[in-house]
């Protein structure tokens, strides 16, 4: 097989992908609108994070769905700034808010660890998980609680971040395409996982699996448990909606090194991935490398038809997720991303396999 036979099957391939995907999302159709009231508990696992927690605290507090029906627990996990104190200004002046102090890491370790303690004490009948460093729209409780009909054991949702330099954009982006996937899989009835600060899941169901301290621990606690829940003898439903009213915007990686951290984490943890999962990110591998391999060979026109045809696919598919959540202007950070794509799909599996350990949070994993 030559160089440019072996570029032409993989841009086919990853268009096809493309395509799949995009079928999945057309395919997860969010017609479910329950009427019950469940009591809710939200989850937030703290460590040192006082610039961020007035804020997510304040959004979390103005919420659609009553107060009465929902706790707010925060995991303080053994924070040494002031997270605790602010947390506390916060419980002094609403009743639904109690704060739960970490303690030494046992059966898990990690944000693990600081959400098992914290569930331990949520007496919700539904568990929203969220971080310190988002914030979350008024409706989040509300339409989380309104897809719980009998068979939904799991609700994922959006998390974009907010974006004001290309930096931060490309991080949105990014964001946005692998939530996308999630979704995507979950409309192929073949759901993979979600992001960890904008989850939620039944008591119940997470009771069942053992709960984090009987999980197999990784460095991506979000897929884990979901994995778990849906390998459940029930059978529950996977619910991601591409809803507005269900979007959380977090805080991008101040710097390289950090979001550099991230991805490794990201990456290690993908190692847990299914089969299909694992396929994906091959192709994706693949269809970065080829063309730059062939263009060192001097095939100049067979890199760009192919370049162009996958940033074509991109932003189709980006396109699609951005106007149902209404921020299709994110796009204007559509090159950047690209460029940060390209190089760090190729650098990934480098980093994963020689990078050591994760780094994050001031542990190593």
């Amino acid at each position: 097989m030559t160089f440019d036979t072996f570029l032409f099957i993989v841009t086919i391939l990853y268009i096809c992908q493309i395509c799949v995907f995009i079928i999945g999302l057309k395919l997860n159709k969010d017609i479910t609108k329950n009427d019950k009231r469940y009591f809710a508990s939200i989850i937030i696992a703290a460590r040192n994070e006082e610039k961020n927690i007035t804020d997510c605290l304040n959004s979390i507090l103005n919420q659609t769905y009553p107060s009465s029906l929902y706790e707010i627990i925060i995991a303080n996990d053994n924070s040494t700034d002031r997270t605790e104190l602010i947390c506390q200004d916060f419980i002094n002046q609403h009743s639904n808010i109690k704060i739960v102090n970490v303690k030494t890491e046992v059966n898990t370790k990690g944000k693990a660890n600081a959400l098992a303690q914290g569930i331990e004490n949520a007496n919700g009948e539904i568990l929203l998980i969220t971080d310190a460093d988002c914030i979350v729209p008024n409706t989040w409780v509300e339409e989380i609680i309104r897809r719980y009909e009998d068979n939904v054991g799991l609700v994922g949702g959006f998390t974009l971040q907010k974006s004001s330099t290309p930096f931060e954009g490309m991080q949105s982006l990014d964001w946005t395409f692998i939530l996308g996937l999630a979704a995507a899989w979950a409309g192929l009835k073949y759901p993979l996982g979600g992001i960890g600060n904008n989850l939620s899941f039944r008591k119940s169901t997470y009771d069942e699996t053992g709960g984090y301290r009987k999980l197999k621990f990784s460095v991506t606690e979000d897929y884990t448990v979901v994995q778990a829940i849906l390998s459940s003898p029930k059978r529950w439903k996977y619910v991601y909606p591409i809803d507005r009213k269900l979007l959380v915007e977090s805080k991008p990686c101040n710097d390289w090194q950090t979001l550099i951290r991230q991805k490794h984490r990201w990456g290690k943890g993908g190692l847990d991935l299914k089969f299909a999962g694992l396929v994906v990110m091959l192709i994706g591998f693949l269809m970065h490398v080829s063309p730059f391999i062939i263009l060192y060979w001097g095939g100049v026109l067979q890199a760009t038809t192919a370049l162009v045809l996958k940033f074509s696919s991109d932003y189709f598919f980006l396109h699609y997720i951005l106007k149902k959540l209404n921020k299709v202007d994110d796009l204007r950070w559509f090159y950047w991303f690209e460029i940060y794509f390209i190089f760090y799909v190729i650098a990934l599996p480098f980093l994963v396999f020689f990078g050591g350990k994760v780094k994050w949070k001031g542990r190593e994993f």
